[in-house]
């Protein structure tokens, strides 16, 4: 896998191009992935300026959204975690899966889905306000989001983490940084083993700027000192990031040399925040009716009254393969 310094630019192409082609990536990858990355098609270029509908909402949410993740597989989900306190999860189609938690977190990852004692369980990694990385599953049964441990170690505080798919038997692949030093990104997959989880780190990767988010794509973890919010949004020859910065929407195929601003329609019914707090994405979701993935923003849609909108990348993701 690689690790790539992700230094987001201006909507201009032009802004910043030869610095970042001097600075841009240190990478060390495994020969496996060097030789699959050779060979991958082109990334089609994405203009300035793409519209994007939004397609979906949910009702008015409980308050100010901190963070959110999205999970694929058969049941797509999506978890909500908010400013005041709170953990809430809804599927594909907006509506409330059970009821909300009271865990009070600054920070959730993408879920992924796994079987543990014959029972099918999502679970998404999330950071306490005191800084711990625990896991919040959605399973039968569950009347409203569980708390785990997982077997991930850190002697300091937890700011910062990301999380996607993980190979082979792995459940999930994570990164994290921590208040000590937050130009370091520490690595890992989280494995299951006879219905325990265990943690296989990878090496400790560091940059040379402070770490804002980070996120994996299809073979690469990438990190940004600007966005608040990353995600992968990867589909046949599209492999690109979309970011979340000051509140604005942006997309990236070149790990930020450029970065294209999103403008998100309108709907008839639906009304899209004008500065989204949190934002979430996922290339390729298996229920829901999102043939081209989806990206989830999270905001203010007027005053006082918050929802979390699905907002439709098949422009993105469909006309271009």
């Amino acid at each position: 896998m690689q690790f790539k310094r992700w230094r987001l630019s201006a909507v201009s192409p032009l802004v910043n191009a030869g610095l970042g082609l001097a600075l841009l990536f240190t990478a060390t990858a495994c020969s496996k992935q060097d030789k699959q990355a050779e060979t991958k098609p082109e990334t089609p270029v994405i203009a300035a300026g793409t519209q994007l509908p939004a397609v979906w909402a949910t009702r008015p949410l409980e308050g100010q959204v901190s963070s959110i993740g999205l999970s694929g597989g058969l049941r797509g989900i999506l978890a909500i975690a908010y400013e005041k306190g709170g953990v809430q999860f809804f599927d594909m189609e907006a509506e409330k899966l059970g009821e909300k938690a009271n865990f009070r977190l600054s920070a959730l990852g993408s879920g992924e889905s796994a079987v543990i004692d014959d029972r099918s369980i999502t679970v998404f990694p999330g950071i306490t306000r005191e800084g711990e990385l625990k896991g919040y599953i959605y399973g039968e049964g569950l009347i409203a989001p569980a708390q785990i441990d997982l077997p991930v170690t850190s002697d300091h505080a937890v700011v910062g983490v990301c999380s996607g798919p993980a190979p082979g038997t792995g459940l999930m692949r994570l990164a994290f940084w921590t208040d000590v030093n937050s130009s370091v990104l520490q690595n890992g997959i989280i494995k299951t083993d006879e219905g325990d989880l265990r943690w296989v780190p990878g090496e400790s990767t560091f940059t040379d700027f402070p770490i804002k988010s980070c996120a994996f794509t299809s073979d690469t973890l990438v990190a940004s000192p600007r966005a608040s919010d990353a995600a992968s949004l990867v589909r046949g020859p599209l492999d690109a990031l979309v970011s979340l910065e000051n509140g604005k929407l942006g997309i990236s195929t070149d790990m930020g040399m450029t970065n294209a601003e999103i403008d998100v329609k309108d709907g008839i019914t639906v009304v899209a925040p004008d500065t989204p707090d949190a934002m979430a994405a996922m290339g390729t979701m298996m229920s829901g009716g999102y043939p081209g993935g989806l990206i989830v923003i999270a905001g203010e849609t007027k005053p006082g009254e918050y929802h979390a909108v699905f907002v439709d990348p098949s422009p993105l993701t469909l006309e271009t393969n």
